[in-house]
């Protein structure tokens, strides 16, 4: 894994702030669509970390509460679940989700901090990160700071992308973003702090044993991440939805973004002629375990 300073972890972090944040209304938005097509991930979560009714859950990078939400639900009221995220705008939607749903053992909580200080040791039964390990500058300072909150034969799972060639629902709008930033150097695959950041089975793993976990057990899946009725419907969940896409276009003149959207559809439309489009990507699910203190 590549080395970097302080400095570059603190400007990674004041980056993901800030891609996230600017994209939780197009979360909102969208919810309907993630929370659909992203919940065979949840589920691979809860059976891979073993969770049941009673257990106490931690979910890092929650974003706008999944899978939190659904965790409560399976933990009941005998049991609880902490969401952390570094997006206030996130943790914002997080908690109106929770509110309609009507769940009381579930808190939200902003966290900027790889030690996570507000939790105590061999607190909780178990742990899950859904696409959120990958964006961290020191991923496996993050970890070791979740085995120290897991209690003995606790387990967390994570699941993060796994190589840019098997995501093009990624890959698409960004080729499309790129050409009208020739500037733009893209994050190359396992560097820390991209969607790409842990792309490897071995990536991962290295990653969970240097964190001090042990059984690693690795797996892909291929997951659907948007699913629309127009290359034109696709454009507008792409760019509202994607932290890194919405924050370059953030910085775009008008006449750019037009033409963004132009080379998108297009492409889109010789992919999916027909109209409805789909687009996912290959993820890698790991699970370790603390055997010990």
């Amino acid at each position: 894994m590549i080395q970097m300073s302080t400095l570059q972890f603190d400007e990674i972090k004041r980056r993901q702030r800030a891609q996230w944040d600017a994209s939780a209304p197009g979360w909102k938005k969208w919810e309907w669509n993630f929370i659909q097509n992203l919940q065979p991930l949840t589920d691979l979560l809860v059976r891979n970390a073993g969770i049941k009714p009673g257990y106490s859950v931690l979910d890092l990078a929650c974003g706008t509460g999944e899978p939190a939400l659904t965790i409560a639900k399976i933990v009941g009221p005998s049991g609880k679940v902490v969401g952390l995220d570094i997006a206030p705008g996130m943790i914002a939607v997080a908690k109106e989700r929770m509110a309609a749903q009507g769940l009381k053992n579930v808190t939200f909580q902003l966290n900027e901090h790889d030690d996570l200080p507000t939790l105590q040791d061999n607190s909780f039964d178990a742990a899950t990160c859904r696409l959120g390990l990958m964006f961290m500058p020191d991923p496996v300072r993050m970890l070791k700071s979740i085995r120290r909150a897991l209690k003995p034969g606790g387990k967390a799972s994570a699941v993060v992308w796994g190589p840019p060639e098997k995501a093009p629902f990624f890959t698409v709008p960004m080729k499309a973003v790129a050409k009208q930033l020739p500037d733009l150097k893209p994050l190359p695959p396992g560097t820390p702090g991209g969607p790409f950041g842990i792309p490897t089975q071995e990536m991962l793993g290295g990653i969970f044993t240097k964190a001090g976990f042990s059984n690693f057990n690795p797996q892909t899946a291929n997951v659907t991440v948007w699913t629309t009725n127009s290359p034109e419907e696709y454009y507008e969940a792409a760019t509202e939805t994607a932290g890194p896409i919405v924050q370059l276009l953030s910085t775009m003149a008008p006449e750019k973004k037009k033409a963004v959207r132009e080379e998108m559809i297009q492409t889109l439309r010789g992919m999916f002629p027909s109209g409805p489009v789909s687009l996912g990507g290959e993820v890698i699910v790991g699970t370790g375990t603390k055997t010990t203190a």
